[in-house]
């Protein structure tokens, strides 16, 4: 994509006129054909769908709008407007193009009769448009936006989408690496959940985001790390998964400290005796790993005293009882304390 090519938009009061502006751009006339489109395959790009502009025409001229494109440098004007069809008896949008010289370069896209509060609309679709210098981490997958005013909000290459996901921060993304639907106005919640966790782990390395405040996202859970456990192969994952294993050592530095979040791990690591210490879920899930590990390393240390059978059943039996119904409970009980 090139940076160079700075999009930007302006507003004719006067004119009510409504101009998106592409410095650099040009549409071959074919993609005036539905499912032709000069995205196609590029993945810097939020369209791909080649309907984008032709509906957006279709939808603007049965509100009464104009719209008309100055490609500039075909030296063409496309103006598009419904005609009678005697084919079809029905009205269809066509588009007239016609030569015009000018010293203007690259593309226009021009909206007329637009209202001053119909561009004013437009500030709440378009993160960019009012200049506001947000406050954002850059990651290489987009923008995590720490302004409070953003809270919760999605934008795709500046324009706003709707995302059913409770996130703690706003979040800008890449258009690479978030599939929208073909009304681009929706994505799939799953996919900018994965990808806000993987920004979150950048960031986190990088020094952006404190890791207390990392912390403190993975214990409560937050949609905006609810991935990092489907992530663990991630490089800057795994720096978060060795953080929160720093921090849990830290805060028990009792010999075998163990992070655990079911009754049955506790009963294990208590019966080896191993500290078990409660950890929120979130925890415990990018913990899992770890935790499997210290209660193997547990079990494998050498006992102090010497174990008989009926010690070993009796441990047993304090770890898995719970699981047994209580006939086949009982039973055991009594088995056990018929040893000698």
């Amino acid at each position: 994509m090139d940076k160079e090519n700075k999009f930007k938009v302006e507003y004719n009061a006067k004119e009510k006129a409504l101009r998106l502006i592409n410095r650099k751009s040009v549409l071959k006339i074919n993609t005036l054909l539905l499912g032709r489109s000069n995205k196609a395959n590029n993945e810097d790009t939020v369209g791909q769908f080649g309907e984008g502009y032709k509906i957006a025409a279709l939808v603007l001229n049965r509100l009464g709008k104009t719209f008309t494109i100055y490609n500039n440098e075909k030296r063409e004007v496309w103006k598009s407007r419904f005609k009678n069809s005697e084919k079809w008896l029905e009205k269809i949008l066509a588009f007239y193009v016609s030569k015009q010289d000018t010293d203007e370069a690259g593309l226009c896209i021009e909206v007329g009769n637009v209202t001053k509060e119909e561009f004013n609309d437009l500030y709440k679709v378009w993160i960019d448009l009012s200049g506001y210098d947000y406050e954002k981490v850059e990651t290489n997958y987009g923008e995590i936006i720490i302004d409070e005013d953003y809270a919760g909000e999605v934008y795709v290459n500046g324009l706003f989408v709707d995302c059913n996901s409770d996130l703690r921060y706003g979040y800008n993304f890449k258009p690479k690496y978030i599939r929208l639907e073909r009304d681009r106005k929706t994505c799939d919640s799953w996919n900018v959940g994965e990808i806000t966790s993987l920004m979150i782990a950048e960031a986190m390395v990088k020094g952006g985001i404190p890791i207390e405040t990392v912390r403190k996202m993975v214990e409560e859970r937050v949609d905006d790390v609810y991935h990092f456990e489907f992530n663990t192969y991630q490089n800057d994952v795994k720096k978060v998964q060795e953080m929160l294993i720093e921090s849990f050592d830290k805060q028990n530095p009792q010999p075998y400290s163990i992070p655990v979040d079911s009754q049955e791990d506790i009963k294990k690591v208590k019966a080896y005796g191993g500290n078990p210490v409660v950890v929120p879920t979130g925890v415990a899930k990018l913990l899992k790993n770890e935790k499997d590990k210290r209660i193997k390393e547990l079990m494998e240390i050498p006992p102090t005293h010497i174990i008989t059978l009926k010690d070993k059943f009796n441990r047993w039996y304090d770890i898995y009882s719970a699981k047994l119904p209580d006939e086949a409970k009982a039973e055991i009980r009594n088995l056990i304390d018929e040893m000698e």
